[in-house]
């Protein structure tokens, strides 16, 4: 005879409910592990380091792709490669320009739903709890703030498989990949023969032949065409003295 957590719950027109949210489903079984969202309980441990997971193909997919070699899925574009072909489609997104998350704030499209939230919470909310202690720096989440911090203390932790070249942010990498690694510059500059991977890359050259300068100094009226100089400026000028 068969387990009764498996079997259908008979004698319930509605089957069985959560009693802290509107879910409801057929079986004890789903309704056991639905009820982890809320309790926050983990009962698969990855054998291989500290990690714990609510569901046991949550802690197959975590071996898969964070301890086993197993990358089946490319890209026929770059070089990039992936364990699953959800994680390939969201990274053609980035050679096909598709952007199917739009804010209801403002006219902004993002390729994944992480970006339109980071996007939401960053530009329309007010609420920057997370601040830096060593510079002046607030920001909306934790994370923001973890990434930050490795302006100060010189944290690389992207490594680029086709060289030696280390980088703090994986976008970084992403974009040292694109820029150096294929030979894919689909953009031109109308007054000279530069070439360039991206239209960010092409709109900051730009600003040689426009004069155009963004960035202005909080602490004098210097005003600079690139952020890095911008911050540059501020530490030679403002911070060494």
């Amino acid at each position: 005879m068969q387990s009764s957590i498996c079997n259908p719950i008979k004698g319930l027109k509605n089957g069985l409910s959560c009693h802290t949210c509107p879910y409801k489903c057929v079986t004890k079984y789903e309704l056991n592990r639905h009820l982890r969202k809320h309790t926050g309980e983990k009962p698969y441990k990855c054998d291989l380091c500290d990690n714990r997971f609510s569901r046991r193909e949550n802690l197959e997919m975590h071996i898969k792709y964070k301890h086993t070699k197993e990358k089946n899925f490319s890209c026929h574009v770059c070089q990039y490669k992936c364990v699953r072909k959800n994680q390939l489609n969201l990274h053609l997104r980035k050679h096909t320009g598709e952007k199917p998350y739009k804010c209801d704030i403002c006219d902004n499209r993002f390729p994944h739903r992480a970006n339109l939230e980071s996007h939401i919470k960053f530009k329309h909310t007010k609420e920057k709890n997370f601040s830096c202690h060593m510079c002046q720096y607030k920001c909306v989440t934790k994370s923001n703030l973890n990434l930050h911090l490795r302006k100060h203390t010189g944290e690389k932790p992207y490594k680029c498989d086709l060289c030696d070249n280390g980088f703090s942010h994986r976008t970084s990498l992403e974009r040292h990949i694109k820029l150096n690694h294929t030979k894919e510059k689909n953009f031109s500059c109308h007054m000279c023969q530069y070439k360039c991977v991206s239209k960010g890359d092409l709109n900051i050259h730009l600003r040689k032949h426009t004069g155009e300068k963004p960035y202005k100094c909080d602490l004098c009226d210097y005003k600079f065409s690139y952020k890095t100089t911008l911050n540059s400026h501020i530490i030679s000028k403002h911070y060494n003295k």
